[in-house]
């Protein structure tokens, strides 16, 4: 997908940036009849954190991402009105929001299907973002609910977002959503899910004129009904919220999660103080990749060895900072930036044989790539990693090469 090619150029050109904002349809227990597959995607009965989101006040559905047990992210559009639409269209240039919607007529449910035996969680309230020019559409097409009430975990683990590394164009990604199957609004109200979807351009290098800074473009798939729903990263991290697309159910304009990460982690720390949870480790400044939490200890020779794709010193190990600390037993080695075992405590007096300098290797390390019979932090042994370098280590999935679209 390209910007550049004639089709699109016209579409945009003619302010046919055709929104895919909820779908005005018939009560909930009337919704989902059909089960047609979504463009080339599934039906998704497992990804239970991303949500059905029912607006009663206008009857209309959209989906959102639970990112911790009380927030849901979603698009503004969602839960506000619009002004200045052109035939339904939006226009970068003129579109404003202007009326926000009851939090309590806004309802959101785990289920796998949107409909009158669905569990539904009421909101409590509705966080615009911050700002000056925040009711012009392109660009500010986010929002937060906060629930009122917990969505346990063992119904549904929150979604974490990709707040603390930005994306990059050729990114592959997939999408979740309850929207239609088609432009013409049939088939939705069920969860479904496309794979192999790769990013088409990020911020500000898009079109100006009908994308901003914080916004990306993607690839395709996305009907109505799919708005405020995310897309994800290989590592299952939201990176994206639905906001627009073209005709067709094409060319999908997404709210950068990045580029609103500051009141997206101011939020949700607020969240969890009316909630009375501890705040999620990524709205603190955590790392968001899970290497960073992954278990460490095991006997390893080679890089492969690991599920962090490390190996220092005989044992795998993962990538450390200052906030994103190691487990007892370890140090961070502000050298290497990873995780290095502490050293056996000495004997006590009474009993064991004392270690003199120069037993067994406690001199300097020679530089091999040997595992080191006595690890000291202060005199690491060459660590070894994946033949991918340190980036391998950092992100785990496979790169897909090329535009591999399904359909």
């Amino acid at each position: 997908m390209s910007f550049c090619s004639p089709r699109v150029t016209l579409i945009l050109a003619l302010g046919l940036t055709a929104t895919a904002c909820s779908s005005a349809l018939e009560p909930p227990d009337e919704i989902g009849e059909t089960r047609d597959a979504i463009q080339d995607g599934y039906l998704d009965d497992g990804d239970r954190a991303v949500v059905g989101i029912y607006n009663a006040e206008i009857g209309a559905i959209c989906t959102g991402s639970l990112i911790a047990p009380n927030v849901v992210l979603t698009a503004r559009h969602c839960v506000s009105d619009m002004a200045n639409e052109q035939d339904g269209q939006i226009t970068c240039r003129s579109t404003k929001f202007t009326n926000t919607h009851l939090a309590r007529r806004i309802l959101v449910t785990t289920d796998a299907e949107i409909g009158q035996s669905s569990r539904f969680y009421g909101s409590s309230e509705i966080v615009l973002l911050p700002g000056d020019d925040v009711d012009s559409f392109c660009g500010n097409d986010q929002t937060i609910l906060i629930l009122d009430e917990l969505i346990p975990e063992s119904e549904a683990v929150p979604l974490v977002p990709r707040v603390d590394v930005p994306l990059k164009e050729g990114e592959q990604y997939y999408a979740v959503g309850f929207g239609a199957t088609n432009e013409r609004s049939t088939g939705a109200g069920l969860r479904r899910r496309r794979d192999n979807l790769f990013i088409d351009c990020v911020a500000d290098g898009c079109p100006a004129s009908v994308v901003k800074r914080t916004e990306w473009v993607g690839d395709t798939g996305i009907c109505e009904g799919d708005s405020g729903g995310p897309s994800l990263d290989l590592m299952h991290r939201v990176i994206g919220v639905t906001s627009r697309g073209a005709e067709g159910c094409e060319y999908p304009i997404y709210g950068y999660v990045y580029g609103w990460a500051e009141w997206i982690k101011q939020t949700t720390v607020r969240a969890a103080g009316i909630g009375g949870y501890d705040v999620p480790r990524w709205a603190t400044g955590f790392p968001t990749d899970p290497v960073y939490s992954a278990e460490i200890g095991g006997a390893c020779e080679q890089p492969e060895d690991c599920a962090t794709n490390a190996c220092l010193d005989g044992r795998c190990t993962r990538p450390c900072t200052e906030i994103a600390t190691c487990p007892s037993g370890y140090e961070c080695n502000a050298d290497l930036g990873y995780c290095a075992k502490l050293p056996e405590p000495p004997p006590s007096e009474d009993g064991g044989d004392e270690i003199k300098d120069g037993d067994d290797g406690d001199d300097e390390a020679s530089g091999s790539c040997s595992v080191h019979p006595r690890p000291d932090p202060t005199k690491p042994v060459p660590w070894l990693l994946g033949a991918a370098g340190v980036g391998a280590v950092t992100t785990l999935r496979r790169r897909r090469r090329g535009r591999n679209r399904l359909g």
